[in-house]
């Protein structure tokens, strides 16, 4: 009978109100140290004013046609920054499936770039980013040749990406200071 009677069940209410206005709080207060910021134009503005020499291979291509794609949003602007780029591809290696009958080869690709300021005539951020593709061997050695191409295509347009997100980050890094 002690279950039912209104003094627990106001207990029972106090209590519950306490534990959720405290867990409430406690998720409040953790998230008052985070500072979220948004990409905005001035970020924006300087990606405008990377410059990005041509590479000769076809990965070098299209690597450099997806960076001025992502960083000539809007237009190019006059050159304050110059972004430097070695890519180098590694071997693939195959993988087989334990159950299954096909096999799956692997390649690895990697960027190391650095950020000059063209003014001050100093490198800003160097780093690397890395990317790996797998793809289906095939019976063809037409096939094969196709698959490895179509990998480092991908790649390239991925390390691209990759590599923008890192200069935002940067860029926005250092518009806080």
């Amino acid at each position: 009978m002690w279950l039912f009677s209104p003094i627990y069940k106001k207990a029972v209410q106090n209590f519950s109100k306490f534990v959720s206005l405290s867990v409430f709080t406690l998720m409040v207060s953790g998230c008052s140290d985070i500072n979220i910021h948004q990409l905005d134009k001035n970020i924006q503005k300087k990606l405008q004013m990377v410059s990005v020499p041509d590479i000769s291979t076809r990965e070098g291509q299209l690597y450099v046609r997806e960076l001025r794609n992502l960083f000539h949003v809007g237009g190019k602007t006059h050159e304050k920054y110059k972004l430097t780029t070695k890519i180098y591809s590694t071997a693939s290696g195959t993988q087989s499936l334990e159950g299954a009958s096909s096999t799956l080869k692997k390649m690895t690709m990697e960027a190391s770039f650095t950020l000059y300021d063209v003014e001050l005539g100093k490198a800003l951020v160097s780093d690397t980013v890395v990317g790996d593709a797998a793809f289906g061997t095939v019976s063809s050695l037409f096939g094969q040749s196709k698959a490895v191409t179509h990998s480092k295509e991908r790649l390239a347009i991925l390390l691209a990406q990759r590599v923008v997100r890192r200069l935002q980050l940067y860029f926005l890094e250092h518009e806080q200071r």
